[in-house]
């Protein structure tokens, strides 16, 4: 019994952490834009461009492939529900550019536990 507890646990834990994807879906791949993604998440969650525990804005972008496209990448982060701080930063961020970007989205948010964050993006020439 304990067993099938711990399963729906998991199973309800893993469905809380999950992104939901937005907008419009790119056709090829994002991987040669993956660094202004993560680029962004770190001066977020490492407080470098963020004030300590408090809501806040970061950007980052990459130019690459042939036709040197560029890639506008901004992270935002707020409370919800009156509740302060982002514990949840890193897994957040990840569990978007993980589950949204990587498969194509330019968008994506992630809420729970008080906490919003937002991916958005968009190509520049």
């Amino acid at each position: 019994m304990k067993i099938v507890n711990f399963s729906a646990l998991v199973l309800f834990t893993n469905g809380a952490l999950a992104a939901d994807c937005l907008g419009w879906k790119t056709n090829g791949s994002m991987d040669k834009f993956l660094s202004a993604f993560w680029e962004a998440r770190e001066k977020m969650c490492s407080n470098s461009d963020c004030a300590l525990q408090q809501p806040c804005t970061t950007k980052a972008s990459k130019t690459a492939g042939l036709l040197q496209n560029t890639i506008n990448v901004s992270i935002k982060r707020q409370n919800t529900a009156g509740k302060p701080g982002f514990k949840d930063c890193w897994d957040a961020t990840e569990n978007i550019i993980q589950q949204c970007t990587k498969n194509g989205y330019l968008d994506g948010i992630w809420e729970a536990n008080g906490q919003l964050y937002q991916v958005n993006s968009y190509y520049s020439s």
